[in-house]
């Protein structure tokens, strides 16, 4: 990956220029060089600095993932990251100077215990206290029409709240903003009701125990902080410089910060994405990031692109424009693949879809290109099932699947299950089958057959460990098996029920399953969801009072129990990495585009699919309704909706072509996955694309 540009472009020397350009704002689409333009500015700055200097940079970006550019730099340069540098999310910065200033918020007294230390909240352990206060109002027969998995429940409460925060109005106008807008059935009016006494219990609870959610956080810093005259004087003294990337994608709170905070720099660099906003589900408003223009002295403009070819430019201009475009065969003949016959059922399509690879790579440079696959969706049997294909070829393939539900992971559901065993206190039921996948996902050369076997009239009503019963001699289950077995059941026996769980895993994955003989072995993806495991059980710790985190049985028994519920995992930055060497890379499409990383080739699948433009359905929340942008009291109609999926469409259209270097293979078959035939606006715009082009060529 190239870090810095050959040849700067006349657009990238210019904003690389701290001194000429000391307050800039450069805007244009992606892939035009912004974001090296950005590298640039931060070399200079680094090597006209004298090498004492107490000054910081600060590089300021939406989320942890885009930071990678920034990171090769400062190993380039052999600069360390944190000594001159410090590449921060404005979430990260906030929770930090909450925790160095909490006394400024203590004297507040907000709190009913000011003085004692913050208990700061990650998504999932705001989805554990949610739980706390919803259960209880389901009991009561609350949220009664509302038919929703509790975890998506909870999150979208939670969502509710987050978006309170980010947009600046007060967390008690929650549900009289979302019933105004809401057309339906009246008696749906009543949930939003019982969003807002969630909303109204959970805040409440938060300050009667010490504990912060992100929400919380970002109103913190927002009114009682930052306008503090000695926090002020603080943080102006921190950072000389400021490059703030990607600002497109941040809520508008953070817009109104850095508008305030510009003066204070020696010099700033803002960047923005045009047609970009691919987070505004959860809060970002391109249209408050374009306003911090007007608070900088100057604005560059570039209309470069330095990845896709002009062929796929032209694509992304048809799709914008289909009725003043002029589209001729060979432009569709150099951007687009289509299946070379009909495609009728999905599984024909994934074959269609190995094919197509398989020919790429065996094509004279084809080994040496990037191709991602991209879907609305990825569902586990889609990711499997192209695993299991593309492997089989002797790819190396990674998979982004963020904010899934961490059960979903067969390690960690290994892990969990394994745990329960262990632990016969926390009185948790296994079912036969989880006990027999259990056995099956750790111990090497077993299958579901050969478990059921082993596990004979196992009664998952018993809940202590004796219920895995003892290894019996049998003709159909080879020896060294059994032993395998009896090895992963007497470490189980022997454990602690009082040992620390986090310390439990660690030693279950080290000391067994990474072993020779057992599933993990040499299997780093399996060391990487282990220790996500942990990591979600440590900070879900960090937020229990003192005398649950104490008591090794009451938070061990929680947080399994949080995540049998369907507790949704954060988003751990390993998953937004592509391991060193991997060809293709599975993501769904939203995801991808926040990845930032451009490739050769880009598989569109299930093209007939909805997904690819309209949001998913959320009847508790809404992000254009919850936005700084929406009219109070006006309703959201069907007009309203059929806008946003247009424009949500030409947004990714625009942000996957700009990022792709050679070609698009569009992909889809008459029934999709679930067996559904679907005719969605893409495959209507494509089918318009080609009609128009027929028509051209009949005119000539």
């Amino acid at each position: 990956m190239e870090i810095l540009p050959n040849s700067p472009t006349a657009t990238q020397e210019k904003s690389a220029d701290f001194i000429a350009y000391p307050s800039l704002f450069l805007h244009g689409p992606a892939s035009s060089g912004k974001t090296s333009a950005a590298l640039l500015r931060l070399e200079n700055i680094l090597t006209t600095q004298p090498e004492n200097s107490s000054k910081t940079v600060l590089v300021l970006l939406p989320q942890k993932s885009l930071a990678k550019p920034y990171q090769n730099l400062l190993k380039e340069i052999h600069k360390s990251h944190g000594e001159s540098v410090s590449i921060q999310t404005m979430s990260s910065l906030v929770r930090r100077m909450i925790n160095l200033f909490w006394p400024i918020i203590a004297s507040h007294q907000l709190f009913k215990h000011p003085y004692e230390a913050p208990r700061f909240l990650t998504l999932e352990t705001s989805q554990f206290y949610m739980a706390q206060i919803v259960e209880t109002m389901i009991d009561q027969g609350r949220f009664d029409n509302v038919t929703l998995p509790p975890f998506r429940l909870f999150s979208q409460i939670i969502d509710n709240l987050n978006k309170s925060a980010l947009i600046g109005f007060s967390h008690t106008e929650i549900g009289q903003r979302l019933s105004s807008a809401f057309i339906g059935d009246s008696t749906r009016q009543n949930v939003f009701s019982d969003v807002q006494d969630a909303v109204n219990q959970f805040r409440a609870l938060c300050f009667d125990k010490n504990l912060v959610d992100y929400s919380l956080q970002v109103e913190l810093f927002c009114q009682v902080l930052w306008p503090n005259q000695t926090f002020q004087k603080y943080i102006s003294n921190q950072y000389a410089h400021l490059i703030y990337d990607n600002s497109e994608e941040d809520p508008p709170y953070v817009h109104d910060v850095i508008s305030q905070w510009l003066p204070s720099f020696e010099s700033a660099l803002i960047i923005y994405d045009n047609l970009a906003g691919y987070r505004s589900f959860l809060g970002a408003d391109p249209r408050s990031a374009y306003a911090i223009k007007n608070h900088c002295q100057e604005s560059l403009f570039t209309n470069e692109n330095l990845v896709s070819s002009e062929p796929l430019q032209e694509l992304k201009r048809c799709f914008q424009d289909l009725k003043s475009c002029q589209p001729s065969p060979e432009l569709i003949n150099q951007t687009v693949v289509f299946p070379t016959k009909r495609l009728r059922f999905f599984p024909e399509l994934l074959d269609e879809l190995t094919q197509q690879i398989e020919n790429l790579r065996a094509s004279p440079d084809g080994k040496e290109k990037k191709i991602a696959i991209l879907a609305p969706y990825v569902s586990d049997s889609l990711r499997f099932s192209l695993k299991h294909k593309l492997e089989s070829l002797g790819l190396q393939v990674s998979v982004q699947k963020p904010s899934s539900p961490l059960t979903q992971d067969p390690v960690i559901k290994t892990l969990i299950i394994l745990s329960k065993f262990a632990h016969p206190t926390w009185e948790m039921k296994v079912s036969f089958l989880d006990a027999a996948i259990a056995l099956t996902n750790s111990i090497d050369g077993f299958d579901l057959n050969r478990a059921h076997l082993l596990l004979g009239k196992f009664n998952p009503e018993i809940l202590y460990l004796e219920a895995l019963p003892e290894p019996v001699k049998s003709d159909r289950i080879a020896s060294e098996l059994l032993e395998r077995y009896r090895r992963l059941r007497d470490w189980l026996l022997s454990t602690d029920p009082a040992e620390p769980l986090g310390s439990f895993l660690s030693r279950l994955f080290g000391e067994v399953l990474s072993q020779p003989g057992f599933r993990f072995e040499n299997v780093v993806q399996a060391g990487i969801s282990t220790a996500m495991l942990m990591e979600s059980y440590q900070k879900f710790t960090l937020s229990l009072d003192e005398t649950t985190q104490s008591d090794q049985k009451l938070a061990g028994q929680a947080f399994i129990g949080s995540v049998d519920s369907g507790l949704i995992a954060a988003s751990y930055l390993s998953e937004w990495q592509s391991q060193p060497g991997d060809d293709i890379l599975i993501a769904p499409v939203m995801s991808y585009l926040m990845r930032n990383e451009p490739v050769d080739y880009q598989f569109w699948l299930n093209i007939g699919s909805k997904g690819w433009y309209e949001r998913l359905e959320q009847p508790l929340t809404h992000p254009v309704v919850l936005s700084r942008h929406w009219q109070e009291g006006k309703q959201w109609t069907a007009d309203d909706e059929v806008s946003y999926n247009q424009a949500n469409l030409q947004r990714i259209l625009s942000g996957l072509l700009l990022r792709c270097k050679i070609k698009v293979f569009a992909l889809t078959s008459d029934y999709n996955e679930a067996g559904v035939e679907e005719r969605g606006q893409l495959l209507t715009l494509f089918q318009n694309l080609f009609r128009k082009v027929i028509r051209g060529k009949n005119e000539h």
